[in-house]
């Protein structure tokens, strides 16, 4: 990155997972200094590679470097009195803190918000929740699968109707509120800069993604019910359907009105935009069954080949369902600069970019996240501590 816009900003980060890590990422990213605190035994996402057939290695950590590129690491005992001397001393030079530990965890350790703006009143302080500061559900764990898939409306609904829940898959609702927090944390940030008064700053999972699916939950208040067959869109023109070689592929026309005309040239069937059951979203969304059926069977007769270049030359919305494999390897994220390329025993990988991207700034560098405890020396030395007061520490379990 040729300009590092955050440069100078210092986070320090308590957080384990994914929710929170990705929000500091993304300030590590635009060039903020991150300080990345583990308990000894380090955070859990270093273990969970082998649950997406990952590799569980200290060289070869994908899952861990997506979620703390650019950070650097330190290990910490926050039980013992030596571990939290550090804290603070770690904190009083930190501008933001950004954590996922529960609200009652917190109180415990004495690093409660309230807590630690009586002593740094300019702190901006960040919390990933599950379901909430309040609420029956506020002290409940969460993680996205439960508090953000489950809870949030997305396993209750986002599957063929007559089958089973979808599949969540992990990261799939904590990136999007780590995204969310970050973007709080830096509006919080400049009112800080402007007022010398912190903010606590607070995003759940479960408010992430009832804000995801807002519209269809908004749409239930009017008798709106989920889940439902493909066929039952009631705008057809935004089902999915397969090709002759066997490729699902996803229409996005939501302006009915404006685009059956055309759409119905293009598959060569112009009567349907004429005809009082399917000329106006009004008329097909009271049987749209019968629509979808002409279209699926109208697409099924064509290839991919065949449909990309019909509708690319109407300039109709339209796109292949991939596969991860598929992405991995598609021109347009190489292209646009989606994936950086990070080098690893078992050869380069793609790693994904934070999805902002900056015109005069750059991209940035990517190094890997920190190994476990592996900034620990270098942090400690920094706020001043000696060889000797390292090595005594290490000794009785107080810092890795």
């Amino acid at each position: 990155m040729s300009l590092k816009l955050l440069e100078g900003v210092k986070v320090l980060e308590l957080a384990t997972f994914i929710a929170a890590p990705a929000a500091t990422r993304a300030m590590a990213d635009w060039g903020a200094q991150v300080i990345k605190i583990e308990s000894i035994g380090g955070d859990p996402i270093r273990y969970v590679g082998p649950g997406n057939k990952m590799p569980l290695d200290q060289d070869e950590s994908l899952a861990f470097d997506f979620e703390n590129a650019n950070k650097q690491g330190i290990a910490l005992n926050l039980k013992s009195a030596k571990g939290m001397e550090i804290f603070m001393k770690l904190l009083d030079e930190a501008d933001i803190f950004v954590t996922n530990l529960r609200t009652q965890a917190l109180v415990k350790l004495g690093i409660d918000y309230e807590t630690l703006s009586n002593k740094k009143p300019e702190l901006v302080f960040g919390q990933v929740l599950g379901y909430g500061a309040k609420g029956p559900l506020k002290d409940k764990p969460g993680f996205d699968f439960t508090a953000f898939a489950a809870r949030g409306g997305y396993s209750g609904t986002l599957y063929e109707k007559g089958t089973s829940p979808v599949n969540i898959v992990p990261g799939f609702g904590d990136h999007a509120c780590g995204m969310y927090l970050a973007t709080g944390l830096l509006a919080a940030y400049i009112h800080a800069i402007k007022t010398g008064k912190g903010e606590k700053v607070t995003v759940s999972l479960y408010h992430a993604a009832v804000y995801g699916l807002a519209i269809m939950i908004h749409s239930a208040q009017y008798g709106n019910k989920y889940p439902i067959s493909r066929e039952d869109m009631l705008n057809p023109l935004q089902s999915t359907f397969i090709t002759k070689d066997e490729v699902w592929v996803q229409l996005a026309l939501p302006d009915y009105n404006r685009t059956i005309g055309k759409f119905s040239e293009v598959i060569g069937q112009p009567e349907l935009a004429k005809d009082e059951r399917f000329d106006t979203l009004a008329h097909v969304s009271q049987n749209p069954q019968e629509l979808n059926r002409i279209i699926f069977a109208a697409i099924k007769e064509k290839t991919l080949a065949e449909c990309t270049k019909m509708f690319d030359e109407a300039d109709l919305c339209f796109e292949i369902c991939q596969t991860w494999e598929q992405v991995v390897e598609d021109p347009q994220a190489w292209e646009s600069d989606i994936f950086a390329k990070l080098d690893y025993p078992s050869g380069p990988k793609a790693m994904t970019r934070t999805p902002v991207m900056f015109e005069n700034a750059g991209l940035p560098d990517y190094k890997k996240g920190p190994t476990y405890g592996g900034n620990t020396d270098e942090i400690l030395s920094s706020i001043g501590f000696t060889t000797e007061d390292i090595e005594a520490m290490k000794g009785k379990g107080e810092i890795q």
